[in-house]
């Protein structure tokens, strides 16, 4: 697609203006359907935001304390790129283009919110998402700083700093479940889920306690949750429904991303059985106890 800039007719729609999106397309061009599209022979952009792209993965749209208003980039379907409008949004300081951005009212009616730009110094981030086929893929976050846009109060003084709080149990799969809600769990979601309950069953009949942690990042539109914090060694844990390599590595990611975050004062990778030494061995080297459990019933701890 060319980017050209040519001539395009004076922006006459006012902020907070509300529209029928197909009339608004019959004004000032571009597709009706889609969330970036561009006006053919107008240097204007077009940003539409719904809540229900969230099935897609567009779920982290919305203003942050960090003064920008976080959009995803267009894309249903694998990791998203930069071509077509993701291209436009990113270069469009460079091309000449204005963002107009949209905010939905109702199915099909839009509000004109203003014009955005790109934060020059960080114009996005990458994030994880279920695509429309339910597959795990990266999409593109955009930092939009407003030009003349309405913003609304924000928490400044959260800027920038993560918040982490405690969250019940019961909640153990909402991570999982924040883009899809409806989606059934997998087999491996449920033994994993089944595993946490079994050892924070064995960890209260002993006097202890258990929560979750949620991790909450400036630059996340969602937040993040550790499988489960034993408040008595002050331990972070990560389980896994397997026992297997891939698992063990996955759960050791996620657990030292974690922990960057969380004070605490041991770390725990939970498993269904043993790994076998050379995994004890990885997870060792790095400060961090493998627990597994018993084909009887029970748990084994391997201390670091």
């Amino acid at each position: 697609m060319a980017w050209d800039i040519q001539i395009s007719a004076a922006w006459d729609i006012q902020l907070g203006d509300v529209l029928v999106r197909r009339q608004l397309h019959q004004r000032v061009g571009g597709s009706w359907q889609g969330g970036i599209t561009r006006p053919a022979n107008s240097s204007d952009v077009l940003l539409f935001s719904s809540p229900a792209g969230a099935r897609f993965g567009y779920d982290f749209d919305g203003w942050r304390p960090d003064g920008a208003f976080h959009y995803t980039g267009e894309g249903q379907v694998g990791d998203q790129t930069f071509v077509r409008g993701n291209a436009a949004v990113r270069d469009h300081l460079d091309r000449g283009l204005r963002l107009r951005f949209f905010g939905e009212v109702k199915r099909s009616v839009v509000r004109y919110l203003g014009e955005f730009r790109v934060d020059p110094e960080r114009p996005w981030y990458a994030e994880e998402a279920r695509d429309r086929l339910g597959d795990l893929r990266k999409v593109i976050v955009f930092r939009l700083l407003p030009v003349d846009a309405e913003v609304p109060e924000l928490d400044a003084a959260s800027a920038g700093k993560p918040m982490v709080r405690d969250v019940p149990m019961e909640a153990h799969r909402a991570e999982a479940f924040q883009v899809e809600p409806k989606r059934e769990p997998t087999a491996a979601e449920r033994r994993e889920a089944d595993l946490v309950d079994r050892y924070v069953g064995a960890v209260t009949a002993e006097g202890g306690t258990t929560t979750r942690k949620e991790i909450k990042l400036p630059d996340l539109g969602r937040a993040l949750y550790t499988d489960l914090f034993d408040g008595g060694r002050a331990e972070l844990v990560e389980a896994k429904s397997s026992a297997a390599r891939h698992h063990v590595r996955l759960a050791l990611g996620q657990l030292l991303d974690y922990a960057r975050y969380v004070e605490h004062k041991s770390r725990a990778v939970l498993l269904p059985s043993y790994p076998g030494s050379d995994l004890v061995a990885l997870l060792h080297s790095v400060n961090v106890a493998c627990i597994y459990e018993q084909e009887g019933g029970g748990f084994i701890r391997l201390d670091p």
